[in-house]
């Protein structure tokens, strides 16, 4: 039995009650035109009381189109974009490959490996504050003075640093800053003539503008005192003769000499500066085969890098 709310009459049916109503009491039980709209069109703010004129409206909708626009614009947008990152990461990867097949490196191409570098740790800056440690884990490029050549270098390198006798010093320069270990490549001298040379800076991430003399005064206190530490290991172990004891003794009492020395008509002011010649002549006539392998340690790195960079 179904019940009139309003007079209470009953009816068999919720049709009959429907109709009663409807006839009878149509002005009372009208939705008020101010009552909620619960159904919203999803392309604009319009409201509706029944979901199907919600539809009816939205398959018209002005906003429909506008909306359908600004998602195809940010598409292209977007599209655009990821077109402008793929040149980007195709420039970077023209660049490495140049780097590594040209047959000299010259100045300008050095000073390119190092704005690289330089645009990596911007962009590291900008993302993040990890730069040394996102430098370091990717190019594992030591500063000077940390390269910890003692515990690194095997015993058949150590004992060509010795047997290099009084040229002991270019020796272990060579290997390390000229060989085959790339994460020692932290020094680049490009001109014998001006005064500046180039030093790796961990901290930062790329090669900084040094005085040249200032750097060579540290690469030779750095390696000299490796020499020393390598003497007494071998010293200790008994694998150094007498002769060559003798020799790497008299070697570094010159070093602390500050008498002047003669090279053939060549008079410097002592020992050590004409060492510290050897050595920038030596770090200069390698400058292409370093700058070459920090340019081989960024194609390692390659894909970090370009994702990096760009």
């Amino acid at each position: 039995m179904f019940s009139c709310s309003t007079c209470n009459k009953n009816y068999t049916t919720k049709t009959s009650l429907t109709n009663h109503n409807r006839i009878k009491h149509g002005a009372e039980n009208k939705t008020p035109k101010n009552s909620e709209k619960q159904h919203h069109c999803k392309f604009c703010n319009a409201t509706f009381s029944f979901p199907q004129s919600r539809w009816v409206h939205e398959k018209k909708c002005k906003m429909k189109n506008e909306v359908t626009e600004t998602d195809a614009s940010s598409i292209v947008l977007q599209s655009s974009v990821i077109e402008e990152m793929d040149k980007m990461k195709k420039q970077i990867a023209d660049l490495q490959n140049k780097l590594l097949k040209c047959k000299r490196l010259d100045n300008k191409t050095f000073k390119a490996v190092n704005k690289i570098l330089m645009d990596r740790s911007y962009k590291n800056s900008q993302n993040n504050n990890t730069i040394t440690n996102t430098i370091n884990n990717n190019y594992q490029i030591m500063s000077l003075g940390n390269e910890d050549l003692v515990n690194v270098l095997t015993l058949q390198q150590k004992k060509m640093i010795m047997n290099s006798r009084l040229g002991s010093l270019e020796k272990i320069v060579e290997i390390a800053h000229c060989g085959t270990m790339n994460q020692f490549k932290n020094i680049i001298i490009t001109n014998l003539k001006d005064n500046y040379a180039y030093r790796y800076d961990a901290s930062k991430g790329y090669f900084v503008t040094v005085p040249k003399n200032t750097l060579l005064e540290d690469v030779v206190s750095h390696r000299v005192t490796d020499i020393e530490a390598i003497y007494d290991e071998l010293q200790t172990a008994n694998k150094i003769d007498a002769k060559t004891k003798k020799i790497i003794q008299d070697f570094l009492d010159k070093i602390e000499n500050e008498d002047p020395f003669f090279d053939n008509e060549t008079k410097y002011d002592n020992f050590k500066s004409y060492k510290i010649n050897n050595i920038k002549i030596l770090l200069y006539n390698n400058q292409d085969k370093i700058t070459k392998d920090v340019a081989l340690l960024i194609s390692n790195t390659d894909t970090e890098t370009v994702e990096k960079v760009t």
